[in-house]
This record gives structure tokens, sequence and C-alpha cells, in this order.
């Protein structure tokens, strides 16, 4: 059935979760962990490769400056993007579906009307711009405070840049949402049901952005505010293009942000 020809939900207060594909419990931890694994391995490997091609050559730890530059976002790149299909194979093969990306695409959009989608985009923003007024005129950050990937996206080239911004605004929050708010969500609510998967996938959320939101209160708020809303998002709608396009306009403000003269102290 073409997508075009299936009913547009309404926003409601039921649970409008798929009880297919189905996957249960077990195969929604394993599912998540085969992506972690293996975006940890790919990384581990890019950077191997990378640190044994770079040889002798001057610079920081034995590398040349631009060696180092490209080397944290291209082996996050490969092993997010490895990470993903492992997971995204392993998810098709426990749940007997279609080994193509048909199955994929359906299960984001979920037959949601794409007209409506800008309300998200609005609240994503919203809480962007509140995170950012937080931090910047309410709750100061220390000067010390560790922000790697926005000190190597200031710090890149522009068409590094380009790629950091791919990857943070569009990249991580579309895997998320499939992993936490789909795959895992859909396999703990069918196993536990939909309150018991909200608070677990929620906490799972938090835990692997860990410890970084441990050293700033207001991270941990708005990591909690995104797990949350987006799981209630997929759960009165059944779809994942609330979630995924609030969580990019979010991430998308936050990039904006750190471009901003008030947001370098």
């Amino acid at each position: 059935m073409a997508l075009s020809a299936l009913p547009t939900p309404t926003i409601q207060t039921a649970v409008h979760l798929p009880r297919t594909p189905w996957w249960g419990a077990w195969s929604g931890f394993l599912i998540v962990g085969c992506f972690y694994v293996t975006q940890a391995v790919g990384i581990s490997i890019v950077q191997l490769v990378a640190t044994l091609g770079m040889g002798n050559s001057s610079g920081v730890d034995g590398a040349s400056a631009l060696d180092q530059t490209w080397f944290l976002p291209m082996s996050l790149l490969a092993g997010t993007i490895g990470g993903a299909l492992v997971a995204l194979r392993v998810a098709a093969s426990r749940a007997k579906l279609k080994k193509d990306s048909e199955w994929v695409w359906e299960f984001i959009w979920q037959s949601y009307d794409v007209r409506s989608l800008w309300r998200f985009v609005l609240l994503g923003l919203g809480l962007g711009l509140g995170f950012f007024s937080l931090t910047e005129y309410g709750v100061l950050p220390p000067d010390d405070l560790p922000q790697p990937i926005f000190d190597a996206l200031l710090a890149a080239p522009v068409l590094l840049q380009l790629v950091w911004i791919l990857m943070f605004v569009v990249l991580f929050p579309v895997i998320e949402e499939i992993l936490f708010r789909g795959i895992l969500l859909t396999g703990l609510t069918q196993s536990w049901g939909p309150i018991l998967a909200a608070i677990v996938t929620t906490a799972i959320f938090v835990a692997v952005h860990m410890p970084k939101v441990l050293e700033y209160w207001p991270a941990l708020v708005a990591v909690i505010c995104i797990g949350a809303l987006a799981v209630v998002l997929r759960i009165r709608t059944g779809s994942l293009a609330p979630g995924i396009v609030m969580h990019c306009a979010y991430n998308g403000t936050l990039v904006t942000a750190a471009f901003l003269p008030t947001s370098v102290s």
C-alpha cells in the first residue's frame, strides 16, 4: 500500500505503537546494543588505520594538525553509519522483515501527514532557544566545561564544519529516534506495556549521553526533556516523524547558537 493512501493519524492520548513488526524487549536491547558496540569498534578501527597511516608525520602526538582536525569527525561518521547499518540489519532479521530499506521508511513515517510537522519544528526550536537562554543568561556554565564536539566544530575548516553540522543536525537525531523511540520503545511496549517502556527507554537514552550531561545539570534536564517528549510524541502519534523533526530542530538550534559570538566566552 502506498504511503499516500494511508490515513492520517490524529494526536490522541491512546497508544499508537505498532504491534508489528514484533521485536519484544530482548530484541530491542540487542539491536540498540549492536549499534553502540559496532559504533565503538568502527571508531577504533578508523583511529587505528589513521594512526598507522600518519607514520612519523610531525605535529601533536606525532600527527599533523590537519590529520587531527579530520580524525574525530571521520571516525565518528564511519562508526555511526556502520553501527546503524548493523543495527537495522539485526532489526530486520529479528522481526523477519525485508532486507531492504522499505520497512525503515514506512516504520519512520507511519502514515503521518508531513504538512503537520511544522508544529514539532517550532517545538524543537523553542526547546533549543530555552536551553541556550538558560545557559547564556541564566545558569552560566563554568569556563572549563568541556565541549569537545562544539570546540571541534568551531575550529574545523568550512568543509569539515558542514560534515559536523550534517551529523549533529540530521544523522544523530534520526538514528537515535529510530533506535530509541522506534525499535527499543516498540519492543519494550510489546513486552512490558507503554508506561514502563517509556520510562526505561528515556532512562537508557539519558544514560548513553553520560557522563557529559552529569557535568552540567541544565544539559541533563535538556536530555531528559528531549527523550521524554520524543517518547510522548511517538506514543500519541504512532509516528517517529514528529520526534525526528523536533530533535533535528533542537540540535540545529544548538549548532546555530555555537556560532554566535555571545556563546563563546
